[in-house]
This record gives C-alpha cells, sequence and structure tokens, in this order.
C-alpha cells in the first residue's frame, strides 16, 4: 500500500484536470448549495457517493494545506488497493486457499499491473471499486446474507450507474427468497441515493446522447429495434444482469464468476472499450484464480497474473479494427474458461462422490 500511495500520488499531481478535475468540481458542489443540481450537467455519468465522498474530501484536504491532486490520488489509490487486498482475503479464507498469495498477487496487479495507474490517470478509481463491491456482494449472497449483499449492490450502483448490472450475483445459493430481499435491498438503497435528485434537483443525465455506430453490437442493435441511446443501455444491463444470474442459479461455479461474466457481458456488448475499462473485469480474473477452490496449477496462475498488464498496454500498441476484435475474442474468453474450469471440475467432484457411492 505504501508503494500505491507513491507512485500513484506522484501521477495524480501531474493531472489537474479531464475527468478527475471534472469530477472534484462536482463534489466540491455537493458541498454547497448545488447539491440537488450536481447532474445537470448530462454528461456526469457517474454516482452520488463517488462525487459526494471525492467533495468532502477535496474541502478536507484544502483545508489542511495539503497538495489537492497528489493526497487525493494518493488517498484513492490507497482506499481501492485495501479494498482489493480486503477482497482477497475475504474470498480467500472463504474457499480455504492461501490468503497471502492472493493478496500478493491482487496487490501487485493493481499496483505494478498499471491498472490503478490507468484508472487514476483517467480519473476513473470508481470502475475497480465498482467491480471489488460486487465481488464481496457475491461471497456474501453465497453465505446467503442477501439483505447485506442486496446493500453492497445497491452501494456500487450509488458509486457508478452499472454497478445494478451486477444484481445477478444475488441469485447465489438458488434461493428466490433470497433473491427477491436482495433485490429489495438493492433497489431501495438505488432509490434513496437517486430519488433526491430527481425530487429536488435538475437531472440531465438522460438527455445525454453517446451517438453509438452501426459497426457495434449495441449500435446495430439499436439501429433495428429504433431504440435511443438509453434504450440500448437498458438492453445492455438486462443481458449482462441476467448473464449473471444465470451462472449464481446454476450453482456450479465459484460466486466470483457471477460478476467476472455479468462485466464480461457488459464490455462485450459496449459500443465503448476505454482503456480503464478492463481494470474491474481482470482484477476479479486474478482474485478468481488465486482463491477458487478449483485444482489450478501454481505456475497457470503465475503465468496468467504476470500477463495481465499486456491489457493495459496494448491499447497503447494496436489502435482500430484488430484492437476491438483482438478485445472481443478477450473478453468472450473470460467468460468461456472460467465456466469451463469450474464446470469440469463439478463433473470431477460429482464423478468421485458417484463412485464412493457406488463402492458402498
Amino acid at each position: 500500500m505504501p508503494i500505491a500511495v507513491v507512485i500513484l500520488g506522484a501521477l495524480g499531481s501531474r493531472i489537474p484536470d479531464g475527468d478527475a478535475g471534472w469530477f472534484r468540481r462536482a463534489g466540491w458542489s455537493m458541498t454547497s448549495t448545488g447539491f440537488f443540481d450536481v447532474f445537470s450537467d448530462g454528461g456526469l455519468q457517474i454516482g452520488p457517493v463517488y462525487l459526494w465522498c471525492l467533495g468532502i474530501a477535496t474541502r478536507f484536504v484544502t483545508a489542511l494545506g495539503l497538495p489537492v491532486l497528489a493526497t487525493l490520488a494518493a488517498a484513492q489509490a490507497a482506499l481501492v488497493t485495501w479494498l482489493g487486498i480486503s477482497t482477497a482475503g475475504r474470498a480467500a479464507r472463504r474457499f480455504g486457499t492461501d490468503v497471502l498469495q492472493a493478496q500478493w498477487a491482487i496487490g501487485l496487479v493493481l499496483v505494478l499491473g498499471g491498472y490503478l495507474a490507468e484508472s487514476i490517470g483517467n480519473g476513473h478509481p470508481e470502475e475497480i471499486t465498482v467491480g471489488l463491491l460486487l465481488a464481496h456482494a457475491a461471497l456474501l449472497a453465497k453465505d446467503r446474507r442477501y439483505v447485506l449483499a442486496g446493500l453492497l449492490v445497491g452501494l456500487s450502483t450509488g458509486v457508478k450507474q452499472w454497478g445494478i448490472f451486477g444484481g445477478g450475483v444475488l441469485g447465489q445459493g438458488r434461493s428466490l427468497r433470497g433473491l427477491l430481499l436482495g433485490g429489495a435491498a438493492a433497489l431501495g438503497l438505488v432509490a434513496l441515493l437517486y430519488a433526491p435528485f430527481f425530487i429536488w434537483g435538475d437531472v440531465q443525465t438522460y438527455k445525454h446522447q453517446w451517438g453509438f455506430t452501426s459497426a457495434t453490437a449495441l449500435g446495430s442493435l439499436e439501429h433495428s429495434l429504433g431504440l435511443s441511446d438509453w434504450g440500448m443501455r437498458f438492453v445492455q444491463g438486462a443481458l449482462a444482469g441476467l448473464a449473471g444470474l444465470a451462472i449464481a442459479w446454476w450453482g456450479k461455479a465459484s460466486p466470483l464468476v457471477t460478476p467476472i461474466v455479468a462485466i464480461a457481458v457488459r464490455l462485450v456488448l459496449d459500443p465503448m472499450r476505454l482503456t480503464y475499462y478492463s481494470g474491474p473485469l481482470v482484477v476479479l480474473l486474478v482474485l478468481w484464480a488465486w482463491t477458487t477452490p478449483i485444482d489450478l496449477s501454481r505456475r497457470g496462475r503465475l503465468v496468467a497474473t504476470c500477463a495481465s498488464p499486456m491489457v493495459v498496454l496494448t491499447p497503447y500498441l494496436v489502435s482500430g479494427e484488430p484492437l476491438w476484435w483482438t478485445g472481443t475474442v478477450a473478453l468472450c474468453a473470460a467468460i468461456v474458461v472460467p465456466l469451463a474450469l469450474e464446470g469440469a471440475s463439478a463433473r470431477g467432484t460429482a464423478s468421485a462422490a458417484g463412485r464412493q457411492k457406488t463402492a458402498r
């Protein structure tokens, strides 16, 4: 974590504007009379929880006379790193795998693998935060703590709107009652977080248009169905959420595979693939690889973990259509490989149990 503070604090100090500056100004306005009108800027596609926390932190750092850019970047890097290490420890203990190995893998990927640098450099550390919150929610739902899991899904949506796409994690345990309880908790918290802005403020968020091209999956659907950009975002979210729910209800994979599939489906369909989008997915894949109870070779885990920085570097080396198709193949592999390995392990366990029963 000290390395994260030093490296990312130095990086953040060199980025005075961009999305990071935009979010700081928006968060600052939430600490004064502009609280309910923060979403009058339609381009602001981020949740009120993140903006308000950033605004409070900015005021606090300013009042102390500390360097704002470096301090905020260092603090966010430390918090995301802590959340990653905490999630790794929780998952490893839950499945009886090596805690320190999982925590080192996540910490190194975040700090030295380029994922925190990419997210903070673009002003979007909240992306990885959402992925880790969904991982926590999946683990809680697996332990049948559905209401708390639902609250985490709601909190992730308050950090950034796409967090609700991971709501399928509430299907862990294949309990309809649990799904309904968790879903009610998630939707209730989302309503509590967003409704005040619609009631007392000026919300222009849903007037924003991205201008999807028909060359992409979502764009082609938009042109054929005649829906708006936000209508297609709803379709994207529904498909990602249902994909995650199907994996959770299947019940034969690690609970971490559920948010992995939901995020990967979201990115496969997304007409925009910005460089920091991959962060939550890769971090959760590394987390799954080092905590899953199935038999994966240590060498394979090390190779995959050490190769993960290539996901950050590739957009700077390849562009255009080759990058798009390379990304699509990689995203499909992120869905298929964990499912295939978990499914094979489940079949092997079932076969062994059947042989034992026959022997008796």
